[in-house]
């Protein structure tokens, strides 16, 4: 009897079971954990902490949460014989090598969602996914375009091309546990659109024309719920804005992204759903849950022949492959007036689900692989002196980093030292105003008692003036009174003469 290895899973979104509006990855871990704890594997769930602040998980989820810069540490922690991670990212962070076996799940192509997203520089995204592809043992694929997408990053990480087994298939799947179908609420057609809203899938152009159309031949309404990313906080531009033409429609019912069971719950009772977004590579590429949901919920779905769902909706007749404008229309018309044909693909689709896109019909190959997976003999890879180099810069620019917040810590303390200097002087220029303004009233009193003194140095000359003429009459009126004198002097004496010559 073989041992079944102690596996840890490592995750960056939240399962759906636990209440909260979620994201594909958080799907896809959900059907690894549960595929491996029915196959009687002891598993420990790792999750991104940041995903859970704020959140209420049971007690066996929130055992370990990590946090990138301590990956090593929670592995070491756990102590796992192997460890499966939802998506290559998480083991990017790893920056020690071990003994343990270490599987990347890659569902999707995410360096094509980060080019279509925007981001301008794709070098460090592609370097750390190389030098993660290097260093595991093995890969969980959904589907075979992510295969032939993967082949060359795994021969740039050093992968020999006669090891194929260790690349497993695993299709996107669901539990067995099918949703009961409900009712439809009202008799009109009804579509239904969801999802994250990437900028990337270019829904607005094409959901309002047929909001439009399907309002002018009123022929019911499509039901529209998404919104951004529910627990990772991404850059706004990588969203698709929702316009007030699409927010204001009458024929479109516009809702946020719920969680899993009320999500469920509607799609119970929807009639048909569409995903019509143009083409491109991811969306080729990707084996996307929203229609893995849809059809496991009995909701036959419209999509374009580029997606890989497209061949199994065909064969299985679980909804229509229709790529032209005029034959969408043609075919709601048709819909609106032969509203039973739903019924036949809804059947369909609930079949499909189950032939494919079960979780049971794939858990004991998963199980015997895991058994019996060992460590991969590494070979260099063709990137590991760029990725080193790269990792050098990295852990430069982070010193770099660093310095200049220790420097902006000492400009902090720099400003807030001249801010201290600057009210100082500022007091300075105040007490100096305030001088100033003591000066100019004293000058002013100065300039006052200057001006009265100047009217009594002028009331002084008068004065002046004016004794000097009063001295100059005194001293005409002093000659006037010698002058009398002397007249009288000489009057008296002529007086005498004659009174002595009349008494001779």
């Amino acid at each position: 009897m073989i041992l079944k290895p102690k596996i840890l899973l490592l995750t960056s979104e939240l399962f759906p079971r636990f209440g909260y509006p979620t994201a594909g990855g958080g799907v896809r871990a959900q059907q690894l954990y549960d595929s491996l704890t029915s196959s009687g594997f002891q598993v420990e769930l790792g999750i991104l902490k940041s995903s859970v602040e704020g959140k209420k998980l049971p007690d066996w989820a929130g055992k370990y949460l990590y946090h990138p810069s301590w990956l090593d540490g929670l592995i070491e922690q756990a102590d796992p014989d192997v460890v499966i991670s939802e998506s290559w990212e998480p083991l990017s962070h790893l920056r020690f090598s071990d003994q343990r076996v270490y599987v990347a799940d890659c569902p999707g192509p995410l360096i094509l969602e980060s080019l279509l997203g925007g981001q301008e520089d794709l070098r460090s995204s592609v370097f750390h996914k190389v030098r993660t592809l290097s260093r595991v043992d093995a890969i969980l694929c959904p589907n075979r375009p992510m295969r032939h997408y993967l082949t060359s990053y795994l021969t740039l990480a050093g992968w020999p091309p006669d090891q194929p087994e260790r690349i497993h298939p695993l299709p996107i799947a669901l539990s067995q546990d099918l949703p009961a179908r409900k009712p439809a609420a009202d008799s009109q057609l009804c579509l239904f659109f969801g999802g994250i809203s990437w900028a990337w899938h270019q829904s607005t152009a094409w959901l309002l024309s047929l909001a439009d159309q399907i309002h002018s031949m009123n022929w019911g309404k499509i039901i529209v719920r998404t919104g951004p990313h529910p627990h990772h906080h991404l850059d706004e531009s990588l969203y698709e804005p929702i316009p007030e033409q699409v927010r204001d429609h009458p024929s479109i019912h516009l809702k946020p992204l719920t969680d899993w069971n009320s999500l469920v719950e509607d799609l119970c009772s929807i009639p048909l759903a569409i995903e019509w977004s143009p083409r491109h590579l991811e969306r080729e590429l990707a084996s996307t849950l929203r229609l893995v949901t849809y059809l496991w919920c009995g909701v036959p779905v419209i999509i374009r022949p580029h997606l890989d769902l497209a061949g199994e909706v065909a064969d299985y007749q679980a909804g229509w492959i229709i790529d032209e404008w005029e034959d969408l229309l043609a075919l709601l018309k048709d819909i609106q007036q032969n509203p039973g044909i739903l019924r036949t693909r809804s059947e369909n689709a609930l079949k499909l689900a189950r032939d494919r896109h079960q979780s049971a019909l794939y858990q004991d190959s998963l199980a015997d692989f895991l058994a019996t997976l060992k460590k991969r003999d590494p070979s260099p890879s063709f990137l590991d002196h760029a990725s080193s180099t790269f990792r050098f810069q990295e852990e430069v620019i982070h010193a770099q980093e660093q310095r200049i917040l220790n420097l902006d810590h000492q400009n902090q303390s720099l400003e807030e030292a001249l801010k201290t200097r600057d009210s100082l002087i500022l007091q300075r220029d105040q007490d100096l105003a305030a001088v100033h303004n003591l000066v100019k009233t004293k000058d002013l009193e100065i300039m006052g008692r200057d001006q009265s003194a100047q009217g009594l140095h002028e009331n002084l000359q008068a004065c002046l003036a004016e004794i000097q003429n009063l001295q100059q009459q005194i001293r005409q009126e002093h000659t006037d009174a010698e002058s009398y004198r002397a007249i009288r002097q000489k009057f008296i004496y002529k007086m005498w003469k004659r009174l002595s010559g009349w008494m001779k």
